[in-house]
Parts: structure tokens; C-alpha cells; sequence
């Protein structure tokens, strides 16, 4: 496996070669496909689950703007995941669905172990604490659109991920992935190679590493509403009982968190009609952690 660097900060890597055989997305196209009334029924759970489907404008990234000009669909670890979530409509999709998900969790393990060696970490502690873990495969449709937008509406809004690290597949050609750049304070194209994967380091790995990876700002911009956009993004994240508290012998930035309270709190800020308040406790800490508006411009 090649790890290409990406002309930015390593907190965000290419990597080749990625099982990129099995995912030809077709699987996603025949789901998006359905009648929305159909979808529908296997509509968001929440942010406490994590499952099913969101329509158009249902999720926003960035919580001050619109929601996004995107839906997508969630599931997770056959031992998590709820039955009644499976589209029926599709009998093949469960059985493939479950194989990405399988490769992907594989995979994050692999790079868990490389980062267990950048952090001088004792082997296997990272990939133990994700055994048990909270992730998410999700896939994405960006409809084409016609007409008239929201000010200041995109297809994804400017955030950074939420738990550990991130693997991004993309389907096709059509641009629009931008990766903020803090030096040069200007967003950047990312760049699409062929049978590649996009590996993002998100806000818990960041701040369990002491900063020292950097979670990674993006977006999804109108680059062509005319075209459709598919991409497949694998959302890393630790055992709900786990603490994330400094792993390094430097002075502590951040006090330690709950895991799977930080994730639900984050979460809870992308959904219009989901306000999750439960741990203001959660709130208050996650702000250390959740990017500021100001630390780089939304739509320059």
C-alpha cells in the first residue's frame, strides 16, 4: 500500500491501491435511485445510532449556513447495526454493504497500526481501542440541480470530521472536494487519482494526539451542479466507553472526553431537527475542540 503525501499537511494523505475493485458503486446508484418516499422509510435514526437515510438538505456541515445540496445513507458493524434499516427493495444491498464495511474496517486497522508508530505508542493499543468501535460507513449522492440555491448553500459545508481518522472513497470524475490550507489561508482542489483513497485525520485524533495530527478543514463546493457527485467516506471512530485523554509525554492540551459523548454532541450540530443537550458538560469541552468560523474563511 503507497502512501502518497498531499501537498498541504500530512494530515491528509492519498493512498493506492485500496481495494478499490470491490467498490464500483453501483450498489449506491440502484439505493439513491429509489422513490424518495421509499428511502424515507428508512429515515435517520438519530445521532445516538448513527443509521439510515438523509435527504436533501437534512444535514448541515457547517451549522450557520444551509443545509447541504447532498442525501446519504448509514450503516454500520453487523453487530450494531438494526435490521429494519436494510432496504428490502434491494435484496443484494445488505450482503454487499456488509462486505465494504468489513474491507474498510480492515483497512482502518492497517492504518492504525502505522499511526500507533508515528505516536510511539505501545503496538495494537490504537487498533484495540477501535475493535469495539463506533464507525460509520455512509454513502453520498450531490444531486445534479437545476434553478435557483440558499445563500451561501454548497453541496458539503466547510467542517472537519469528527472521530478518529477518515477513508474516503470517490466514484468519479467531478470535482468539488476542497482541503483549507492555514498557511496560505486559501482552499485547495483536491486532487482526483485513480484507485485511490483519501485518508483524513479528524478532530478525536487530533486531540487525543495532542495536535500533533492536525484534523484537516473541507468542503464541497458547486463546482457543477449540472454533473452528479458519488463518493463512500469510512468514519473511524473508538469504543463508545473509551477516554480520549493525551497520548503523548507533552503537557496536556485538553482535558479528557468521553468518546462516544463527544461524537454524539458533534453529530448532534449537522442535523436541523436534532439538539442534543443531554451533557452540556460534552458541550463545553467539545469546544476546544470544534473549529472556529474565523479560523478560516467559509466560502473565499
Amino acid at each position: 500500500m503507497h502512501i502518497l503525501p498531499l501537498v498541504l499537511q500530512f494530515s491528509l494523505t492519498y493512498t493506492t491501491n485500496g481495494y478499490r475493485n470491490f467498490m464500483t458503486g453501483s450498489f449506491m446508484n440502484e439505493f439513491f435511485q429509489l422513490p424518495l418516499k421509499v428511502k424515507q422509510q428508512y429515515a435517520y435514526s438519530g445521532v445516538k445510532e448513527n443509521l439510515g437515510y438523509n435527504w436533501l438538505e437534512e444535514e448541515r456541515l457547517t451549522p450557520t449556513m444551509p443545509g447541504d445540496l447532498k442525501e446519504s445513507y448509514n450503516w454500520v458493524s453487523p453487530d450494531r447495526m438494526q435490521e429494519e434499516y436494510w432496504p428490502k427493495e434491494i435484496p443484494e444491498f445488505k450482503p454487499i454493504a456488509e462486505k465494504i464495511e468489513r474491507i474498510a474496517r480492515m483497512l482502518s486497522y492497517q492504518f492504525l497500526y502505522r499511526f500507533e508508530k508515528v505516536l510511539n505508542v505501545p503496538t495494537g493499543k490504537l487498533v484495540e481501542q477501535h475493535i469495539d468501535g463506533s464507525s460509520t460507513m455512509r454513502i453520498l449522492h450531490y444531486p445534479s440541480h437545476e434553478g435557483d440555491i440558499k445563500e451561501k448553500q454548497v453541496r458539503g459545508g466547510a467542517h472537519t470530521d469528527y472521530g478518529s481518522i477518515t477513508l474516503l472513497w470517490r466514484f468519479d470524475d467531478v470535482p468539488g472536494l476542497q482541503i483549507y490550507d492555514k498557511e496560505s489561508d486559501e482552499w485547495i482542489d483536491a486532487p482526483i487519482i485513480k484507485n485511490s483513497i483519501v485518508l483524513n485525520v479528524a478532530d478525536m485524533f487530533a486531540r487525543w494526539s495532542n495536535d500533533t495530527l492536525k484534523s484537516t478543514p473541507h468542503r464541497v463546493v458547486n463546482s457543477d451542479l449540472s454533473k452528479s457527485r458519488y463518493s463512500m467516506p469510512y468514519f473511524v471512530d473508538p469504543g463508545r466507553d473509551v477516554i480520549i485523554k493525551n497520548l503523548t509525554s507533552e503537557p496536556d492540551k485538553y482535558p479528557p472526553i468521553s468518546a462516544y459523548e463527544y461524537l454524539k454532541w458533534r453529530l448532534a450540530q449537522s442535523y436541523i431537527d436534532d439538539n442534543y443537550e443531554e451533557n452540556k458538560e460534552v458541550g463545553k469541552d467539545g469546544a476546544q475542540h470544534l473549529p472556529e468560523e474565523s479560523e478560516y474563511s467559509l466560502l473565499s
